[in-house]
């Protein structure tokens, strides 16, 4: 096996664990904003500063606003947020759920291995 090969390997098995770990924060967050919907205005602020700030396609904006429109369908929330497929992957690696967490919640739930 070539070491481009063994590199490709090595970094696609980072990438998978580095997505389990972000998902496993994201069920968390998920967990908090249901329980605290208030939080939702803040998330929406950010959502806004970002996209205003070229720092988001209009396609992610787009994408995080229909999730979050979603908030009040729990069932409907937690699978659109949730979903394993690419794009939800990237779009939670650049997650706009931010400040939902405390840092002891965070480390506590970094520090779990993921399902």
């Amino acid at each position: 096996m070539s070491r481009s090969a063994i590199r490709r390997r090595s970094v696609s098995k980072a990438a998978t664990a580095t997505d389990k770990h972000i998902l496993h924060l994201h069920r968390a967050m998920a967990g908090k904003l249901l329980a605290e919907p208030w939080r939702i205005t803040d998330i929406r602020q950010t959502l806004e500063r970002r996209y205003q700030a070229g720092q988001l396609k209009h396609s992610g904006y787009i994408h995080w606003n229909s999730i979050l429109d979603c908030i009040d369908q729990p069932e409907l929330f937690l699978s659109a947020l949730l979903d394993n497929g690419e794009r939800m992957c990237k779009l939670r690696r650049r997650t706009v759920l931010v400040g939902i967490l405390t840092e002891p919640e965070r480390l506590a739930l970094l520090s779990e291995t993921p399902e």
